[in-house]
């Protein structure tokens, strides 16, 4: 990589400058070769999602996923990552919020919401995150190890298995202080080189990540952060998805968040690729949908709005919603286009 530093933003990769005779040589010799001449592109598992995304995510973006407190953000974004690894592919999690073994007890408790579903029954019938926490937490009085004890639990069986079957694909990095863009960049290095392709990296989240000697104030440390990922997708042919806090003077009542809401520096709006702004539907939908039945509110509260706020490469505006299920760590996979009207502020509080 040429740079994680922020400073150097003049190339990308080793050759910088080609001629279009040149791409359209290399085009041409990839197609004949059986290879794939453009991005690689990585399905988020969200059908009509990845139909608005011209399939999913792709090498060389930065994607950022905003939103407000407790609003799925870490949970949409891994998500992202299990349909990822769950398809072949590889993926590495930077977490700076979350242990390990938090993010794969929530891992197995979608597993098992999963496989409730395929077997014809409803999720409810699943072990949620609370009872696969527990089988962690407890002693195993048998002492015959996690298999024996996730049988204990429906549907747990299945979801481990599920796991295993990606789990040599999925790497889980408990990032802290010391986990610099310039580390970040060597352990993605390290899984490219091992798997013999560019993983999917997430990094939950943007405002966490040091660096190294920084004396400046947020803005310019985020800005040189974001601009050192988006530099980092480019350079190794990967997408970037970074879970990005936003600013809480932003998200006061009367107020949907935006783009320019997100914490810290213009270069988040203006680096990124694609951003994806996470709302509870309550919180944004027009107020006609409100006032003469109070009882919607409930019935929106189960829901999460995903808007498409920039698409470099497709269509942005884009507005659709997807059904929580934060029980088991997961949102329903089946997104459709929201058909309220939504607000551009918000008129409702809880």
């Amino acid at each position: 990589m040429t740079s994680t530093t922020g400073e150097d933003r003049s190339s990308h990769g080793p050759e910088r400058r080609r001629s279009i005779q040149t791409i359209l040589e290399e085009t041409d010799e990839a197609l004949r070769s059986g290879t794939r001449p453009g991005a690689q592109v990585w399905p988020t598992g969200f059908d009509l999602l990845d139909s608005t995304l011209d399939g999913g995510l792709r090498s060389g973006e930065l994607v950022l996923i905003g939103g407000g407190e407790g609003s799925g953000k870490t949970t949409l974004a891994a998500q992202f990552v299990r349909n990822a690894v769950r398809s072949g592919r590889h993926a590495i999690v930077f977490s700076f919020e979350h242990e390990a073994v938090t993010l794969l007890q929530r891992l197995i408790s979608l597993e098992a919401a999963m496989s409730a579903t395929i077997a014809g029954q409803h999720q409810s019938a699943a072990a949620d995150v609370h009872a696969v926490r527990a089988v962690f937490e407890a002693e195993d009085p048998d002492r015959r190890g996690l298999a024996h004890a996730m049988a204990r639990v429906p549907y747990g069986v299945q979801a481990l298995l599920a796991v295993q079957d990606y789990a040599p694909r999925l790497h889980l990095h408990e990032s802290n202080k010391e986990t610099t863009p310039q580390e970040i960049a060597r352990l993605i290095t390290e899984v490219a080189e091992e798997s013999g392709e560019p993983p999917m990296v997430l990094v939950d989240y943007l405002q966490k990540i040091p660096l190294a000697g920084h004396v400046g104030d947020e803005v310019s440390r985020v800005t040189q952060v974001t601009e050192t990922l988006k530099d980092m997708a480019l350079d190794l042919k990967c997408p970037v998805v970074a879970i990005t806090a936003a600013d809480r003077e932003g998200l006061g009542a009367g107020h949907r968040m935006r783009t320019r809401d997100l914490r810290g520096s213009s270069a988040l709006a203006y680096e990124a690729d694609l951003v994806l702004i996470l709302s509870s539907k309550e919180h944004v939908v027009s107020r006609e949908h409100l006032v003469y039945d109070l009882g919607s509110v409930k019935r929106f509260r189960r829901w999460a709005v995903i808007t498409v706020e920039k698409n470099r490469h497709g269509l942005g505006q884009v507005e659709l919603e997807v059904q929580k299920d934060f029980e088991h760590g997961r949102f329903h996979p089946d997104a459709q286009v929201i058909a309220e009207q939504l607000i551009e502020e918000r008129v409702f509080t809880t």
